[in-house]
């Protein structure tokens, strides 16, 4: 007897629309503007896609098992299992130049899992069993990191803190979930099965719960607060294409290097200047140790962004000093052709770049001496 729309298979349809809705959120509510909200939207993507496939098989397929239904249900789930990885890593560590090292486990198990479909008909193999050991191992290690995010949390809102716990646990619930359907429909055979996709109703509904009542700075302050690069950088600077000051902030009422020692890093980027070649919407970066510390700028084709930072922040640091450059440029270009027209839209500027910092102090600007080419910082290391 063909399968037919009945009660379960509307509620796992109706799970797979509500993940759906819990990716659509941060696209409409910050237009994924960090790589958290981007992660997030694709694991909620990827979930409501899993999802929708375990209503609609073997309603639309006619056949059973249907290789195609079977081998797109492990597509999704196992990049929905990549993304929820890097989504959690951000969060805890920041992204790095490394990231897509993670394709190539994902490429390699995938595509001999894919390989191996037809001759197994859906039963295991030793290739389904590769597949299933990287998936679990992303896991385990997103659990990890989860873990770390939470113990290195110090924002003084606990509602805030618990609500971003709240909706990185339950995405994480929700993918082993997911997978653990998977191995078992896969071990037992059967996979018309919907108990899996149905429960999935309930974490989505939760997250919705926790993510639709924020405000955009709501949102920043319970998710964008859990980054390792706001633990780290103690002072953000933003100076124009010609070296006067626009933005200073710093993470507590007081510079991290003291006026004569900013003097070194305000040659840093008076050289930076000089020296740059320059490209037309490109970016350059330079990056020191200065007094223990840590300095990377960013230099775009209006203006320098640069950061004081403590810790392994480097490449978290550049990369998104970079998209926050890039973004603002973008935005603002019509403003940036003197430093005079620059100056009116600093106060933007600083509230951009103040998500950079866990605590931001705003501080007067120097003015930026005037450096020769050949000038070097002094004390550097």
């Amino acid at each position: 007897m063909p399968a037919t729309f009945d009660a379960p298979r509307i509620v796992s349809l109706g799970s797979g629309i509500a993940w759906w809705a819990v990716g659509f959120v941060p696209v409409i509510r910050t237009r994924l503007a960090s790589r958290f909200e981007r992660g997030l939207a694709a694991t909620a993507f990827f979930l409501g896609g899993w999802a929708v496939l375990e209503a609609v098989y073997p309603v639309l397929s006619g056949a059973s098992p249907d290789l195609v239904f079977i081998g797109l249900r492990l597509t999704l789930l196992t990049f929905g299992t990549l993304t929820l990885l890097l989504t959690v890593k951000w969060v805890a560590r920041g992204p790095s130049p490394y990231d897509p090292l993670l394709l190539l486990p994902i490429i390699g198990s995938l595509g001999l899992a894919w390989t191996e479909l037809p001759a197994r008909a859906g039963s295991p193999s030793w290739g389904y069993g590769l597949w299933a050991v990287q998936q679990i191992a992303y896991v385990a290690v997103s659990l990890v990191l989860t873990v770390s995010s939470v113990r290195g949390r110090t924002d003084p809102s606990t509602a805030f803190r618990w609500r971003s716990i709240w909706t990185l646990g339950i995405l994480l619930a929700a993918v082993a979930l997911s997978l653990s359907a998977n191995v078992y429909e896969t071990l037992t055979g059967s996979f018309d099965e919907l108990w899996s996709a149905s429960i999935l109703l309930i974490p989505a509904a939760l997250i919705l719960a926790a993510i639709l009542p924020l405000s955009v700075e709501d949102w920043n302050r319970a998710f964008r607060g859990a980054s390792a690069i706001q633990e780290r950088v103690a002072a953000i600077y933003m100076f124009y294409r010609t070296g006067e000051p626009l933005v200073a902030l710093a993470s507590s009422r007081n510079l991290p290097i003291g006026a004569e020692q900013l003097e070194g890093l305000l040659a840093v980027v008076g050289n930076f200047v000089e020296t740059s070649v320059p490209l037309s919407r490109g970016y350059a970066v330079t990056a020191m140790r200065y007094e223990g510390l840590g300095i990377v700028a960013v230099r775009g084709e209006f203006v320098i962004v640069a950061a004081v930072y403590d810790g392994p922040a480097y490449d978290a640091l550049r990369g998104e000093l970079t998209r926050a450059l890039k973004a603002f440029e973008e935005r603002s270009w019509r403003q940036l052709g003197t430093w005079e027209d620059a100056t009116s839209v600093a106060e933007v500027a600083a509230n951009e770049l103040s998500n950079f910092l866990e605590h931001p102090e705003r501080t007067v600007p120097p003015r930026l001496p005037k450096v020769s080419p050949d000038l070097k910082p002094r004390k550097a290391s």
